[in-house]
C-alpha cells in the first residue's frame, strides 16, 4: 500500500458520485448496526458485503439506477464547476500545487541513516575482516559471472564461495586482514579526536541526540489544556459504544464516535459546545494566574557554552594580565633606564588605576604633595632625567 497521501481537493468542487454498493452500504449501515450490536467495524463491513452479494437482481438494479442518478448529478455539477488556480477540472490539486504544499512529515520519521553512528571524517578507516576483504575483492567478478542475481542472492553466493576456500587461501585472506588491522592500529596511535568525538572517532552519545524531536519538559503546575466539544461528547458516548460492541478496537471506536458526532443534531451538539466554552474560560483564567506567578528558570549551560565561556574568560584574564604588566612597567620604570617618558607613564597609570593624582607624575617639577610618600628625587643632568626611588 502506498504511503503517499491523496491529492487535496477544492472544498467547493462537486462531490464525487458513489457506486451502487457504496450507496447501499451508507443506507444500511445503521440498520445492520442495530441488528448486530456485537459486531466490530470489520465484521460489519464483511456482513454488508455478504448481504449485497445475496441481494436479488431486481433490488440490485434499483441500486444501480440510484448510482446512475448520482453519476448524472455529479456530471451536471461538474459541467458548471470552475476550478480555481492550482486545481484541475475535477477539483483535484495539480502536481505543481501539491508539490508546493507537501504532506507534513510524520513525527519521529527520519532518514535511514539516523541510527548509524556518526564518525569524524578524518578518523582512520576501520580495519576489515578476512571475509569482508574477500567480498570486496570478488564482488565485481561474481556479478559478471552471475548477472541475473539479486543483491541478496549475490551475498549468499559470496558467503558460500568463501566457505569453500581451501585452508591456504583462507590463511592468505586472514594475513591481509592482519595487515589491515596493523595499519588501523598504527593510524589510531597518531589520531587526535576533535571535541565531541571519542578516541575511536565516533560522535559521543550526548552529541547524537536529535534535539528536534526531543520531548520538551512540561511543568506539572501548568494548567491542563481546554477540551473541545467533540471530546466531551466522547466522554458520554464511549461507554455506550463499548457496551454495544464489546472488545471493539481503538481505531474502530474512533470511526463510530466520529460518525455519531456528525449525525448528532444541532440542539444536542449545543450542550457539548457550552461545556467546551466553559472549559476554555477555565483554561484562560488558570493560564493568567499561572503566567503571573511562574518563574522561568534558566537552563544550565551546555558543554559547548561552558567551554566557550572558559575560553573567553581565559582570553580576558590574559589580556588583563598583560595590561597590568604594562601599567606596572610604565609606573615603576627601570632606575637605570634613560629618557623616561613621564607623560606616558602618567597616562598609563591613569588609564588602568584611574589615579586622580596622576598629574603629579606628568610634571615632576611642579610642587605637589606626594600622595604615596615615596620621596622621589629628580635630577636634571645634561638634558636627561634620572629617577631614583
Amino acid at each position: 500500500m502506498s504511503s503517499s497521501r491523496k491529492p487535496p481537493r477544492d472544498p467547493a468542487a462537486p462531490k464525487r458520485n458513489m457506486s451502487a454498493y457504496l450507496l447501499y452500504q451508507n443506507a444500511m449501515r445503521d440498520t445492520f448496526k442495530q441488528q448486530n450490536p456485537g459486531m466490530t467495524f470489520g465484521q460489519l463491513s464483511k456482513y454488508t458485503s455478504a448481504m449485497y452479494a445475496e441481494m436479488p437482481p431486481a433490488e440490485k438494479e434499483a441500486w444501480n439506477q440510484r448510482a446512475e442518478s448520482d453519476k448524472a448529478r455529479f456530471l451536471h455539477e461538474l459541467a458548471n464547476y470552475v476550478p480555481p488556480p492550482g486545481y484541475d477540472v475535477k477539483g483535484d490539486a495539480t502536481s505543481s500545487h501539491s508539490s508546493t504544499h507537501p504532506a507534513p512529515k510524520r513525527r519521529g520519521a527520519s532518514s535511514a541513516n539516523v541510527n548509524k553512528t556518526m564518525r569524524d571524517p578524518n578518523a582512520p578507516k576501520r580495519n576489515m575482516s578476512a571475509y569482508l576483504l574477500y567480498q570486496n575483492c570478488m564482488r565485481e567478478q561474481f556479478k559478471a559471472h552471475n548477472p541475473g542475481m539479486t543483491f541478496g542472492q549475490l551475498a549468499k553466493y559470496t558467503s558460500h564461495m568463501y566457505k569453500c576456500l581451501s585452508m591456504e587461501e583462507k590463511q592468505r585472506w586472514e594475513a591481509h586482514a592482519a595487515q589491515d588491522k596493523a595499519r588501523y592500529e598504527a593510524e589510531m596511535t597518531t589520531y587526535a579526536p576533535p571535541p565531541g568525538y571519542d578516541a575511536t572517532g565516533n560522535l559521543v552519545e550526548d552529541r547524537r541526540i536529535n534535539k528536534k524531536y526531543m520531548k520538551k519538559h512540561k511543568d506539572p503546575e501548568q494548567p491542563k489544556r481546554a477540551r473541545g466539544s467533540f471530546v466531551f461528547f466522547t466522554f458520554d458516548m464511549r461507554p455506550k459504544v463499548m457496551e454495544e460492541y464489546p472488545g471493539i478496537k481503538f481505531v474502530d471506536m474512533g470511526v463510530i464516535l466520529g460518525e455519531r458526532w456528525r449525525a448528532l443534531a444541532a440542539e444536542d451538539k449545543s450542550k457539548y459546545e457550552e461545556m467546551a466554552q466553559e472549559d476554555k474560560q477555565r483554561f484562560n483564567k488558570e493560564m493568567e494566574e499561572y503566567s503571573a506567578t511562574r518563574v522561568v528558570a534558566e537552563p544550565p549551560p551546555s558543554l559547548a557554552e561552558s567551554r566557550a565561556y572558559h575560553q573567553v574568560a581565559s582570553a580576558a584574564a590574559a589580556a588583563n594580565h598583560a595590561a597590568v604588566a604594562a601599567a606596572a612597567a610604565a609606573y615603576h620604570p627601570d632606575p637605570h633606564q634613560q629618557h623616561y617618558d613621564h607623560a606616558a607613564a602618567a597616562a598609563a597609570h591613569h588609564a588602568y588605576y584611574s589615579d586622580p593624582n596622576a598629574a603629579y607624575y606628568a610634571d615632576p617639577n611642579a610642587q605637589h604633595e606626594d600622595p604615596y610618600g615615596q620621596h622621589a628625587m629628580y635630577y636634571q643632568q645634561s638634558g636627561q632625567q634620572y629617577h631614583y626611588a
